[in-house]
Order: structure tokens, then sequence, then C-alpha cells
């Protein structure tokens, strides 16, 4: 992470694509070109509103089937979500309201996207996750959970 100050950028649906809007430092103030800076936030947003769309749709395929939910699944969708920013961050913008983006264009749950958040955050890998281990046992209590395992210590 750079101490530079980001520049805001925020997304609305317009059919199957997206409009950027950049702050007005960032559209007054930049070197870059505004739209050039645009179309590449743009660009970067609908790839990984794909793989997140992927990956939640396996999830709902999991839960349809009534078979449990990897964690490591999750963690795959904290990743894509932090990948997303630190892509926007190379560009030097970062997402006005990321949760309310995501939950917006993912037709998720606020709260939900903050426990996958969090279990991303606190497991920086994925191999401190067990293969066997479930979603349903990390969901309650994310953080605790998630650095008791990144402390190599079983979960209760």
């Amino acid at each position: 992470m750079t101490n530079r100050k980001l520049g805001f950028v925020s997304f609305e649906p317009i059919n199957d694509k997206f409009r950027g809007y950049l702050s007005m430092g960032v559209a007054l103030g930049s070197d870059k070109e505004p739209e050039i800076l645009l179309q590449k936030s743009i660009k970067i947003y609908e790839n990984a509103l794909k793989k997140m769309a992927s990956i939640i749709s396996e999830i709902k395929n999991s839960r349809a089937n009534r078979t449990p939910i990897s964690a490591r699944k999750i963690w795959q969708l904290g990743n894509v979500i932090f990948k997303l920013r630190d892509e926007l961050e190379k560009i030097g913008l970062e997402i006005d309201g990321i949760y309310d983006h995501l939950h917006r264009d993912l037709e998720v749950k606020r709260k939900w996207l903050e426990k996958v958040i969090i279990l991303r955050r606190y497991l920086p890998d994925i191999k401190l996750i067990p293969e066997s281990l479930s979603w349903g046992r990390c969901e309650k209590s994310t953080r605790r959970k998630a650095e008791r395992l990144r402390s190599g210590l079983p979960i209760e």
C-alpha cells in the first residue's frame, strides 16, 4: 500500500455495462487523461465483477444442492475483491463505497460481504484454510476463527 492519496471512482450500471464517475479532484487534478483513467477503471471493475459473479454462482449452486460451501471458496471471493482494490490503487483510484457497489451489483447482502472480506483480511494465504473446512463453521465470529487459523490453531 502506498502513502499517496487515492482519488475516488464510482460506477453506475447502464444496461449490461457500467459508467464510471471520477471525483472532481481526480478529474481536474490528475496528470492522467480522465477519460483513459475512467475506461481503465471500468474495465478493471467489470472484469472483477465477472469473476465474483462466477464464484457466487458456484456458492449458490452449492446451497441449492445442500452441499457445504468451502471456506476456501469464500476466501477466493474475498481475494478477488482484494485484487480489485489493488488494481484500482495502481492507477491511483479507490471505489467510493465499495460495499454499496458490490451489494448492488452482485445482489448479495452487505453483512455477508463484510464477513467475506474479514476472512480474506485475516487469512492472507488460502493454504491456511483446511480443505475440508466449511464456510458454515467460519461464518459466525469470522475474525476470531480466521485469527485462530492464521495462528495454526483449530477452530472450535
